[in-house]
């Protein structure tokens, strides 16, 4: 399963942004197999950050770390995130460019038995 993520922006408290991220923890944790979650979780507050590292726990998926972190940040936060598990993570980079307002995320897995 491969989930792509635009979490809301622009709303105050926690509130709709762990309501938006339960959603997706229905369908992630009633899925049997390899789970890749990526894309812009708009964690630029310690409360959300926080929602979302909850949020990670709870549906056993593993945070996709950087040697170089060059993603793009709000408040010295990353908005982008991968997350995974079922897989073996090879190499993850960011890569830098002036294409989008985002830097994009270069992640290889490969599949474990």
């Amino acid at each position: 399963m491969v989930v792509n993520v635009h979490a809301i922006n622009f709303s105050f408290g926690v509130d709709v942004y762990t309501k938006q991220l339960g959603k997706l923890g229905s369908h992630i944790s009633k899925h049997v197999g390899p789970v890749i979650l990526a894309g812009d979780f708009n964690a630029w507050s310690r409360q959300r950050v926080n929602a979302l590292k909850r949020f990670i726990r709870s549906v056993g998926l593993k945070e996709v770390l950087f040697d170089v972190d060059l993603r793009t940040k709000a408040f010295g936060r990353p908005l982008d995130f991968m997350f995974y598990r079922g897989l073996k993570l090879k190499e993850s980079r960011v890569l830098q460019t002036d294409a989008s307002d985002h830097n994009p995320i270069i992640t290889q897995f490969k599949l474990t038995k």
